[in-house]
């Protein structure tokens, strides 16, 4: 999700996350507006049932594009539907198709064609090209200003732009548009980026309000419960996904979830069937890492290997559809001894995607390679609008340890450890090995 993210100064930032956070709040205001009445909207939004399954969905605009092949709004919901199949599944060959369909579209109809233009834009952010998703989005908007889709994926695109204050003025327009589980779902990322965990959990609980069909509900379970997970509160991560796997058997995004909470217990061999199911069905980067992570963690490398094996091939691929999965790569590269790579993928995506993640990421590829002094710049930086992030404080620990600053390195590392003690299964235990090189986290000079 996996899924995937800045600094002019203390006091610019402390004036931005004032911003992000006023706005936020007002987001969460309760629209007035009768559930089953939003969700009969959306129904009748998708009128050729590609809402729910993609498949279904994509048999039914084939069979009537052999009937009618003029109608352009069947082309674009085709393309849309072949985008949903693609991140459903992890074929990447459905990006060409979901671009094929959207581009027939606009051959029968150039003008004012907000189906194909908002679909193009979901197709980039898949794809990971957020400055070409942003670009879409406006389009889309300024030809449908009540589109739903459109606002959807401008959003996305600011928030992974690193824009949080835009998309903060933008979400507010998309749930007054249609408060539905697509907005509420980006109302609790963006307080949850913004440090508000608990108005985060809030969204969700609204989000859940308006989760009709089961996949919805499964949807709105899978974020709870990474919220949860990443509290490092397992027993209420476990229950989220559990529900959400009540809702969506097999359903593989859930799975990895569960997998992690798993893990984190220290039932390796439940962990590892999970990962492995869910990696099956869904080869995404991130769970093809979380998997071989804890089988090295574990003393398994040669499984490892064949899953990193597993890792590059697929990466590759998305590469030759033309997705992006260079950020995942970065973080992945630097911690398995390719530096140079790590910092040649941070740097390409630092200078287009200002976002805490990308600059979290940069910051850990500059370590790698002995650049620890401006990390350090980066990995303070990532923390500007509030984040939590025990990834993030682990880091940030590594790298003030490397400068030798002891003091910050502790409170940075029992952070990370007090934020989710078990967040990584290799990451997890440096960290505490760090922490108790230094002295452990009842050392802190606190005197000041």
């Amino acid at each position: 999700m996996s899924r995937w993210r800045r600094r002019a100064g203390v006091a610019a930032a402390a004036a931005g996350l004032a911003g992000v956070m006023s706005v936020s709040t007002a987001i969460l205001a309760q629209p007035d507006v009768d559930p089953a009445g939003a969700a009969a909207g959306t129904a009748a939004a998708v009128d050729l049932g590609v809402g729910g399954d993609p498949g279904a969905g994509i048999s039914a605009l084939q069979a009537r594009l052999t009937r009618l092949p003029e109608d352009w709004n069947a082309w674009g919901m085709l393309g849309s539907a072949y985008v949903a199949q693609a991140q459903q599944s992890a074929d990447a060959s459905y990006y060409a198709r979901a671009e094929e369909a959207f581009s027939r579209s606009l051959a029968v109809r150039a003008e004012d064609n907000v189906t194909a233009v908002a679909g193009q834009g979901v197709l980039a952010a898949s794809r990971h090209d957020f400055v070409a998703a942003l670009e879409l989005g406006q389009e889309a908007l300024r030809l449908n200003p009540w589109s739903p889709v459109a606002h959807g994926v401008t959003v996305d695109a600011l928030i992974e732009l690193g824009r949080y204050d835009d998309a903060a003025t933008q979400l507010q327009q998309m749930v007054d548009l249609r408060p539905d589980v697509a907005s509420f779902t980006r109302v609790s990322y963006h307080r949850e980026l913004s440090g508000d965990v608990d108005g985060a959990r809030e969204a969700l609980v609204q989000a859940g309000r308006f989760a009709f069909a089961p996949a919805d509900s499964a949807f709105v379970e899978q974020y709870l419960g990474q919220l949860a997970l990443n509290e490092g509160d397992l027993a209420r991560a476990r229950a989220h996904y559990e529900e959400g796997l009540r809702h969506t058997p097999g359903a593989p995004r859930l799975l990895a979830g569960r997998a992690a909470v798993q893990a984190a217990e220290g039932d390796v061999d439940a962990a590892l069937e999970d990962y492995r199911e869910a990696t099956t069905r869904l080869p995404e980067p991130g769970y093809l890492i979380a998997y071989a992570e804890l089988l090295e963690a574990h003393g398994r490398a040669d499984e490892a290997d064949e899953q990193y094996a597993v890792l590059d091939a697929v990466a590759q691929v998305m590469r030759d559809a033309g997705a992006n999965p260079d950020l995942e790569l970065a973080l992945y590269y630097a911690d398995h001894a390719r530096p140079e790579a790590a910092l040649e993928l941070a740097e390409r995506e630092w200078g287009v995607r200002r976002s805490v993640h990308t600059e979290d990421a940069y910051a850990w590829a500059l370590h790698v390679n002995g650049r620890d002094e401006e990390a350090l710049v980066h990995a303070e930086a990532a923390q500007h609008t509030g984040f939590r992030n025990a990834s993030f404080a682990y880091h940030r620990g590594m790298i003030q340890k490397s400068l030798g600053l002891q003091d910050d390195a502790r409170a940075s590392l029992a952070e990370a450890l007090e934020i989710n003690p078990g967040f990584s299964p290799l990451h997890a235990p440096r960290a505490a090995a760090a922490l108790d090189e230094l002295g452990g986290p009842d050392e802190l000079d606190t005197a000041g």
